[in-house]
């Protein structure tokens, strides 16, 4: 099967074309979709959420990769989960959902729903991975809503192979005084495209995003992240965190959308990177669109080498160059690793992090 996407990872206002960062496009060729085979749920579902077959509350979520990669999946999907967390539920223990590509899933095409109902909470962990040198495909689809009140948070932890082409596709909604919490991990996959669109429609509703994301080799990260305004007093907090080494090259286009009627709604978009070859290619469009006066928006990106000082300080404790600069990755990510509920795949996360730093040794 041919995969052929256009207009994805779309900037909602257009920029100059020159600049290459408008949108992108996803071209892959990999076997037709099969049935998955085996099971994605780990364990059994915690008290209050089940799967279901209700038609999701909001069927018009718009997604951050947008409408032609979400049709893709929807089209061809060959596993996926529905679930909803009944009202006031608690969930005491996170929903554990794993994704592999090997020879009997060379294309794995997830579409998920998951819904709190008012007062709920409810954690839900992604994991992608592949099975060795495995080539293949994923695309997923994910949308969330939340409830009046009711919390959400996904974890997506993206660990493919080097012959994988990984995208990851989510939309959100949030009711009156709902909570989106998102973490995201893009750490690999040859060519890796994720894309959030959260609508934060009811008033006081929140969505805080944390992302953090490793290319190296050729390795190449397409991102966008909408936190869009529509409710009164709604809140937004974007803050993303890389490292570009070797000749890989990422795009992250990170926008707040203050919709007229958003008032007093505050939005925080941070993005911290750092390069460690002349041969990255590194592209950041942080944009804030605003149609209402009665609004805070702000949004910062720092990008470049690790500061001077720093790595002597480090060097001084007796560290080697290479050391001092895997410390000081390692150290940048663990915010968002710690934030993984489950300690076997903490633990996996951060070794896989620590296996793709090895290189640095070379670079001291």
């Amino acid at each position: 099967m041919d995969v052929s996407l256009k207009n994805v990872n779309m900037l909602p206002v257009r920029t100059w074309n020159r600049l290459g960062i408008n949108d992108t496009g996803v071209q892959e060729k990999f076997s037709d979709p099969a049935p998955y085979i085996g099971k994605a749920l780990a364990g059994s579902l915690p008290e209050g959420v089940s799967l279901t077959k209700k038609p999701f509350p909001a069927p018009d979520a718009e997604t951050g990769m947008g409408k032609d990669a979400a049709d893709f999946v929807e089209s061809h999907s060959n596993c996926g989960v529905s679930l909803c967390a009944a009202a006031g539920t608690k969930a005491e223990k996170p929903v554990v959902l794993n994704y592999e590509i090997s020879g009997k899933n060379p294309a794995v095409i997830d579409c998920n729903e998951i819904t709190a109902e008012e007062g709920s909470e409810v954690t839900v962990v992604m994991g992608y991975r592949s099975d060795g040198d495995a080539l293949g495909f994923h695309g997923g689809l994910t949308k969330l809503y939340a409830g009046k009140g009711a919390v959400i948070h996904l974890m997506q932890i993206q660990l493919l192979g080097d012959g994988c082409t990984h995208f990851d596709n989510v939309g959100a909604f949030a009711e009156e005084g709902g909570k989106i919490d998102i973490v995201q991990a893009e750490l690999g996959g040859k060519h890796a495209f994720s894309g959030v669109k959260t609508r934060l429609g009811g008033a006081k509703s929140q969505l805080n995003m944390n992302a953090i994301y490793l290319g190296d080799h050729q390795r190449s990260i397409d991102i966008n992240y909408i936190a869009q305004h529509t409710g009164r007093k709604t809140s937004s907090d974007i803050n993303v965190s890389g490292a570009l080494l070797d000749e890989s090259q990422k795009t992250f286009r990170g926008t707040i959308d203050f919709v007229r009627g958003a008032k007093q709604a505050v939005g925080h978009e941070n993005e911290y990177n750092l390069l460690f070859s002349p041969k990255v290619r590194n592209r950041t469009a942080p944009l804030i669109l605003c149609q209402e006066e009665d609004v805070d928006g702000q949004h910062a990106a720092s990008t470049g080498r690790i500061g001077a000082a720093r790595l002597f300080y480090l060097m001084s404790r007796g560290l080697s160059e290479a050391e001092a600069k895997k410390l000081i990755i390692e150290a940048q990510f663990h915010p968002v690793i710690d934030r993984i509920p489950d300690m076997e795949l903490k633990k996996e996360v951060s070794d896989f992090v620590k296996r793709r730093l090895s290189q640095l040794e070379s670079m001291g």
